[in-house]
């Protein structure tokens, strides 16, 4: 099946240490209390919340810095 849109480099860079780290949507989003459609949302790049993409990077240990060309 084919994505519907691209991901951004902070989508890509969030699925990419997922996989390593072995995490779904769902164990990140019961980790910052939100739903996974939320963190699917912002993952892909619907959903543009600054917040919700910090606690993202905070339960993946990932610095905003890792992250560039990023439009954010």
């Amino acid at each position: 099946m084919r994505r519907r849109t691209e991901l951004s480099a902070f989508g890509l860079r969030i699925k990419t240490e997922m996989m390593r780290q072995n995490l779904c949507v769902r164990d990140i989003a019961k980790a910052i209390g939100k739903s996974d459609s939320t963190v699917c949302e912002v993952i892909s790049g619907k959903n543009r919340s600054k917040t919700t993409r910090k606690q993202i990077l905070d339960v993946l240990d990932i610095e905003e810095e890792e992250l560039p060309g990023d439009p954010f």
